[in-house]
């Protein structure tokens, strides 16, 4: 059980893309329709998604913020709602209802509040929760873990068959390090757990055949992989159906979330990586067996610069490296990651207890969404927007709920970002938003924009950092292939 949090209360923020403001207000550039060619992909709209949050801290209730959009998914005639349900630890019954049940759509941009049960004594530490989207709430669903003003700590997670996360070992923070696994269907997963230090390939526990049963949570220590070394790389992979998984990382009684991280590739982009009065560290492993030769760029407002010169970096198969990074003329950046074989690869910021992860991402596709954010106080958010290749435009919406009546309000800027640059926009809640409200960011590519990478940061009196979010796609419609007679089709 952990002894303390980031996250204090535990809140949950879900938020649409397609909420009808941002909706409305563009859209993502696409290839151009073949509409006299029968083999064209069909677009339609999404009407189903899951997430799963991590164990909130405390035994008490737990808050969740809505903002939907109150519109019927196009040609679906589906009402929008968002059901929420308890994954209590494995072991203990699984109870029909165990949660806040469906919340209906509102109106557009409407963002609002409602409190799940408190689980049972004892439990609170190792029960998850589900975040289940259906009809228009499923189109752009987010869901984020945060603190009580709102501002997000980490992304609950996504199902899938196959997740990396890297972060610190003890040398850097994270002496004590847990998985929480969690399964939102209806049949049990079975799940493997391969883990990769400074010394290569170590055992965690019992790491190999973990049952996660339906509709629960199982809560796994790595703090033996993490013991005398400076990071660890952590895949999760299931031979039987998915789950969804979050990795914290506890030092001196405080904790910070490691992002999941992009798949093993021979290059990688790590956005949001902000100035920082001392040293960040770059984290990166080599799961294959032959060695890795990394070249690190780091993409920033006035071109792009080599960290380590003409160097690269050389890591053996199955095993990772944690690289200290120069101050990167004390300036946001993104980190484009080169090599020979696939790797993964994030970047630990200095802040609170272990310091703050950012890791690497794919470039968005329609839209993504940062729905806990906040500003005031000292807080500042701002975007931070890289374009490896070509130029990008991008509209960043920001929603908040109105101070008078029950609507939301909202504001959009169009920033452009030259090839090779990054930018960091700053963000706050709009105009006639409610006093100290956590807002929503919709962030969309225009029509014709290059490649964009994203991230969400938050600071303290504009020097410590105490929060990033990478941006990932929010998609409200997904292409669907064409049928063809052939048994291509059913295989494919």
């Amino acid at each position: 059980m952990r002894a303390s949090h980031l996250v204090p209360a535990g809140l949950v923020l879900v938020a649409l893309g397609a909420i009808g403001a941002a909706a409305q207000l563009s859209h993502p550039a696409t290839a151009p329709a073949a509409a006299a060619s029968p083999a064209a992909t069909r677009q339609v709209p999404v009407t189903s998604a899951a997430r799963a949050c991590p164990p909130a801290p405390g035994g008490g209730t737990v808050p969740v913020a809505l903002l939907a959009s109150g519109t019927g998914a196009a040609g679906t005639g589906q009402k929008g709602q968002v059901e929420l349900t308890a994954l209590p630890p494995a072991g203990l019954p699984v109870r029909p209802g165990q949660g806040s049940g469906p919340v209906s759509a509102q109106s557009p941009g409407m963002l609002s509040l409602l409190t799940l049960p408190a689980a049972k004594k004892n439990t609170q530490a190792a029960q998850g929760w589900s975040v289940a989207g259906g009809g228009s709430m499923a189109q752009g669903m987010e869901a984020e873990l945060t603190q009580s003003s709102g501002l997000a700590s980490v992304r609950c997670a996504e199902p899938g068959s196959d997740l990396w996360f890297l972060g610190p070992g003890q040398l850097n923070g994270g002496s004590q390090v847990q998985l929480d696994l969690m399964n939102v269907d209806s049949t049990a997963a079975s799940v493997d757990v391969d883990v990769i230090n400074d010394g290569g390939q170590v055992q965690a526990g019992n790491d190999n055949g973990i049952t996660v049963p339906p509709h629960q949570t199982v809560t796994e220590s790595l703090s033996s992989a993490a013991h005398g070394s400076s990071v660890l790389a952590i895949e999760v992979h299931t031979s039987i159906g998915r789950v969804a998984a979050d990795v914290s990382a506890e030092s001196h009684g405080t904790t910070s979330w490691l992002p999941g991280t992009a798949s093993p590739s021979t290059r990688l982009v790590i956005p949001g990586v902000p100035p920082s009065g001392s040293t960040a560290g770059l984290f990166v492993a080599d799961p294959g067996t032959s060695t890795a030769k990394v070249t690190v760029t780091a993409i920033t407002p006035q071109g792009q610069i080599r960290p380590f010169g003409s160097q690269s970096v050389e890591l053996p198969g199955q095993s990772a490296s944690y690289v200290a990074l120069s101050p990167l003329g004390g300036t946001t950046a993104a980190l484009q990651i080169t090599s020979n074989v696939p790797v993964v690869a994030a970047v630990l910021v200095p802040g609170n207890g272990p310091g703050v992860l950012t890791s690497a991402t794919a470039p968005i596709s329609e839209q993504a969404i940062v729905a806990g954010n906040t500003s005031g106080g000292g807080i500042a958010a701002s975007v931070v927007l890289s374009a490896p290749g070509a130029a990008a435009r991008v509209r960043l919406t920001e929603i908040a709920p109105a101070s008078k009546g029950s609507t939301s309000v909202t504001a959009s800027q169009v920033v452009a970002v030259k090839a090779g640059r990054t930018l960091a926009a700053l963000v706050m809640a709009p105009k006639g938003a409610k006093h100290g409200s956590a807002f929503a960011v919709v962030i969309t590519p225009l029509a014709g924009s290059g490649p964009v990478y994203a991230a969400r940061v938050e600071t303290q009196d504009h020097s410590t950092v105490v929060s990033i979010i990478p941006a990932a796609s929010a998609l409200t419609t997904i292409g669907l292939r064409p049928v063809r007679d052939s048994y291509d089709a059913i295989s494919g």
